[in-house]
């Protein structure tokens, strides 16, 4: 490593000159530089070359450079060309000059080499209980309604806006909740986010903002949906899960978190009877989470639970189940007194969700090709969840799978250890979630949920066979 007061030479290489002089006497080393001396493009070479030079630790902090002098004449340019790049570095912090001396390497802080990103992991079989085939995502579609949608929209749309979102979405979206899922909403009450999450998130910083305390979620439920809730310091109270869906919380809560369709991981839908219960007896807001009403298979899904009370149901809804996780866009139906509290908490966020997905699929609702996509998609998923019905059934008559038929995952209850089986299973390359760390209350189920999302229809019961050697074993 060259001393503070150690000169250092310049090795320039490129496709016109190569200087490969060395001081000998002062014992100077070469340094590679890539340049390109062409006419107009001088200056911003050199600077380029040797700014690189000092951030990848190539001329260390006290290396003193050759005079300017030196340096034009070892590169064959003019002196003001080094002048320059050298009175540049120094204002930018990375030279440091003095009167009738040659300039020295500044201390830069070094750059932290990039860290590898893992790989996913590669499963021989995997059952995601949460996510669709993304394979599935209408591309074409979604191209002719980027499309279009960029046609038709003013240059405004693509300015700063309403951090409620883009008009155009949330007036399609109060036409198609209404009419699919019986959401009672305006265009003003719709708040557009990225998803699930980015909604519950927002809920609950608008609900500590008011001094809230207790959060009730249904017991089992996503442990993931627990954090975001606890991450506002709110504290998080389980309400056990039967057949006939949620019981209201034995105590007072602000709100409760429930999914009331097809709740998650059970796969039981909330029956009337319990419906008028907890609109009745929960004082706090109800917060629907209705991720995958879309997909019913035996018959049309009930209708939302925010369509028998508006003013204290919200309805938190997603494109990561019917289109892809990654278009991240999700929607909140709001209780009016709520709307201006979420939009100044979505502007804190992330002051908004990018616009011009949000006029694509404004343009997917409005064409239809959104709803024609969900057909499809619900025949794939339910031939894939027939098909996995009749696998377990023609193996092991024994196993019962629960809950409505619905969704991309079902239920197999077990009586045995279900973190044991799921590890048993990721060791032969099935990824599986087992249910029991999904309890808050007392008692705990065991069983796995077997999603259908990402198993292609000819790999069910090569699945299923070795999937049931965890379980003999």
């Amino acid at each position: 490593m060259p001393a503070r007061d150690q000169r250092t030479d310049l090795t320039v290489t490129n496709v016109r000159y190569v200087s490969d002089a060395m001081n000998a006497e002062s014992g100077a080393r070469d340094l590679l530089l890539e340049l390109e001396l062409r006419r107009g493009r001088l200056r911003q070479s050199l600077r380029a070359a040797l700014r690189g030079a000092i951030q990848d630790g190539r001329l260390v902090a006290g290396t003193r450079l050759p005079s300017s002098r030196r340096l034009a004449a070892d590169l064959q340019v003019s002196r003001g060309v080094v002048t320059d790049t050298y009175d540049q570095l120094t204002g930018e912090g990375y030279l440091q000059t003095a009167p009738r001396a040659a300039p020295v390497v500044a201390s830069v802080g070094g750059v932290a080499p990039a860290a590898t990103e893992p790989a996913p992991p590669t499963w021989r079989y995997d059952f995601a209980a949460t996510t669709p085939d993304v394979s599935l995502f209408p591309r074409h579609s979604w191209v002719r309604a980027t499309q279009r949608a960029l046609a038709a929209a003013p240059d405004r749309a693509l300015d700063y806006s309403d951090h409620r979102g883009r008009i155009e979405l949330r007036t399609a979206l109060a036409s198609y909740l209404a009419r699919v899922r019986g959401v009672r909403v305006d265009p003003g009450r719709i708040l557009i986010t990225q998803g699930f999450t980015q909604g519950l998130d927002l809920l609950c910083r608008v609900l500590a903002g008011r001094g809230a305390g207790t959060i009730a979620v249904e017991s089992p439920s996503l442990p993931d949906l627990w954090d975001t809730v606890r991450g506002h310091g709110l504290a998080l109270r389980g309400c056990p899960v039967d057949d006939q869906g949620v019981l209201p919380p034995d105590q007072p809560v602000d709100a409760l978190v429930l999914s009331p369709a097809h709740q998650f991981p059970t796969g039981v839908v909330l029956r009337p009877s319990r419906r008028a219960a907890l609109l009745a007896g929960v004082a706090g807001l109800l917060i629907e989470d209705d991720y995958d009403a879309e997909f019913r298979y035996d018959r049309s899904p009930v209708g939302a639970l925010q369509g028998l009370d508006p003013a204290r149901v919200v309805h938190l809804g997603t494109a990561s189940k019917t289109l892809a996780p990654g278009v991240r866009l999700g929607w909140a139906s709001l209780p009016a007194d709520l709307v201006e509290e979420a939009r100044a908490a979505k502007a804190a966020a992330d002051s908004g969700s990018p616009v011009i997905d949000q006029l694509a699929l404004a343009e997917l609702l409005e064409s239809g090709d959104y709803e024609r996509h969900v057909a499809r998609a619900r025949q794939v998923y339910r031939r894939r969840r027939d098909r996995l019905i009749c696998a377990l059934r023609s193996r092991r008559p024994d196993l019962a799978v629960t809950g409505a038929a619905a969704g991309m995952h079902l239920l197999l209850p077990l009586p045995g250890d279900d973190l044991a089986i799921a590890a048993d299973a990721a060791g032969l390359g099935i990824n599986v979630r087992p249910l029991s760390p999904m309890y808050l209350t007392e008692p705990v189920s065991h069983g796995l949920l077997l999603g259908y999302g990402r198993l292609r229809e000819d790999s069910i019961e090569p699945a299923v066979d070795l999937l049931l050697r965890t379980l003999r074993s």
